[in-house]
C-alpha cells in the first residue's frame, strides 16, 4: 500500500572534491503523478548534464525514445541522459504513475553508465524486490530521513546502486534457466566432460548446433566462450587439487584435461596470476583452497 506522505523529491549540491572521483547525486525521488500535465522533454531541460533512472511501481507512464513510444508498467525501469532525445508522461488512458527516480550528474559516471546501458538496454525490467531496486529505494529513504549529508556518502550510495544494476545483468547471463536450450546442452555437456574435451565442435555436435552459431549464443548467454568455460572448470579443479593433493603438477594437468604440464602452466598462470608450483607453495600469496572465475 502506498502511503501519501512517504513521497517526495530531494536534491543535493554537494562541493566537489577536486582530487577524488566523486559519483555525485543530483536528486531522488519518490512520486505519484495523477495529473495529464506530466510531461518532460529530454531536449527542453536545462538541469543537465544528467543521467536518469526511473522505476515504476504502480500505474503506467509512457515513453519516446528514438521515435517510438513504449508503455512503462509497474516493474520496468529506463535510463536516459539529459539533455537527449527522448519524452516520458502520464498517457490520457492512464489514471497514475508511481515511481521512484534518481538523477546524477555526469561527472566520473560516463564510462559506467555506458556499460550499463549496453548490459541492460534503456528499458531493464525488475523485481519490486531485486537488489538493484531496493538499494533505490535505501538511497531514498536516506534522503527522506536527512542522512545524506555529505558527497562522500552520497558517493557511495550511487556506486552501490550502479553497481547492483551490472550485477543484475551478470547475474541473469548466471541463471541458468535463462539460457537458451543449446547453451544449457552444452555446458551439460562440457561439466560431464571438460576433462576429456578436444574442442569447440565435439561441444557443438553434442549440443546439436553449429559451432559458430553456438560460440557466438554461448558467449551471449555466459559471457564465456566455450572453450573458455572448459577452461574454467579445469583450473577451478586445479586449484583444488594444488591445495588438496599431493599429485604433481604434471599428474594434475593431466587430471584436469591437458596434455601437458607446460601448457597447463600457461593456462593456469593466465586465469590466476601464478604459476602452478608457486600457487601450491603459497609462499609470498594467500593461501586460497578455492577461486570463483566470473
Amino acid at each position: 500500500m502506498l502511503i501519501k506522505d512517504n513521497y517526495g523529491v530531494y536534491g543535493y549540491r554537494f562541493q566537489e572534491n577536486p582530487v577524488l572521483p566523486l559519483y555525485q547525486l543530483f536528486a531522488v525521488g519518490f512520486q505519484d503523478i495523477r495529473q495529464q500535465e506530466y510531461d518532460w522533454d529530454g531536449m527542453k531541460r536545462i538541469d543537465g548534464p544528467l543521467y536518469l533512472f526511473q522505476y515504476t511501481i504502480s500505474g503506467r507512464g509512457k515513453i519516446e525514445l528514438d521515435g517510438q513510444h513504449h508503455d512503462v508498467p509497474e516493474g520496468t525501469s529506463f535510463l536516459v541522459e539529459i539533455p537527449g532525445r527522448h519524452r516520458y508522461y502520464l498517457p490520457e488512458d492512464s489514471s497514475h504513475w508511481s515511481f521512484y527516480f534518481a538523477l546524477f550528474r555526469q561527472s566520473h559516471l560516463q564510462h559506467l553508465w555506458k556499460e550499463i546501458l549496453q548490459e541492460l538496454g534503456p528499458m531493464p525490467q525488475f523485481e519490486p524486490r531485486s537488489l538493484a531496486i531496493r538499494r533505490l529505494e535505501t538511497i531514498y529513504s536516506e534522503a527522506r530521513i536527512g542522512a545524506i549529508k555529505d558527497g562522500y556518502y552520497a558517493s557511495s550510495l550511487v556506486y552501490s546502486f550502479l553497481m547492483e544494476l551490472l550485477r543484475s545483468s551478470s547475474a541473469q547471463r548466471q541463471e541458468r534457466s535463462n539460457w537458451p536450450e543449446i547453451v544449457r546442452r552444452a555446458a551439460d555437456y562440457i561439466e560431464i566432460n571438460f576433462r576429456i574435451l578436444e574442442g569447440l565442435d565435439q561441444i557443438a555436435e553434442a549440443a546439436g548446433s553449429s559451432k559458430y552459431h553456438l560460440a557466438r549464443t554461448f558467449h551471449q548467454a555466459t559471457s564465456f566462450s566455450p572453450m573458455a568455460y572448459t577452461s574454467k572448470l579445469r583450473i577451478e579443479l586445479a586449484v583444488k587439487l594444488l591445495r588438496s593433493s599431493s599429485l604433481t603438477v604434471e599428474e594434475i594437468a593431466r587430471e584436469v584435461g591437458y596434455q601437458n604440464g607446460s601448457y597447463f602452466s600457461k593456462v593456469f598462470r593466465s586465469w590466476t596470476g601464478y604459476s602452478p608450483s608457486r600457487f601450491r607453495e603459497g609462499k609470498e600469496l594467500l593461501s586460497i583452497d578455492q577461486i570463483v572465475f566470473n
